[in-house]
């Protein structure tokens, strides 16, 4: 048997989200953009084409869209959560990689994007 693992990654997915700590952060919003990334073990039933084979990447959406309707003061609890949620879910995932960037932080000097990376 093959010896491997797939990576089943969703990129760039963008909400408009209430996350942070600024009151104006809460009322207005901001863009964010997520990164998410799961590892899992190659399993024989992918040369079937079949779906019990591994994780839909429809599944982690959803999973990631709806931490992200729910307003949380810290990314990192944001992160924390989704990834708790993906391996109670599957008990497959052996790791993975969940990216949250807000486009434009309220922090005056700063016009770049902050970003917070949960590797687990």
């Amino acid at each position: 048997m093959l010896k491997a693992n797939f990576n089943i990654k969703l990129s760039d997915l963008r909400f408009h989200a209430y996350h942070g700590v600024m009151p104006q952060e809460t009322k207005v919003g901001n863009e964010f953009i997520v990164s998410v990334s799961v590892t899992i073990p190659f399993q024989p039933a992918v040369l079937d084409d079949s779906l019990d084979a591994t994780i839909s990447y429809a599944d982690i959406y959803e999973i990631v869209k709806d931490e992200m309707n729910r307003p949380r003061k810290l990314l990192e609890t944001v992160a924390a959560t989704i990834s708790i949620r993906l391996t109670e879910k599957w008990d497959q995932i052996l790791g993975g990689e969940i990216k949250i960037c807000k486009s434009t932080p309220p922090i005056p000097g700063i016009v770049g994007a902050s970003e917070v990376a949960l590797i687990f």
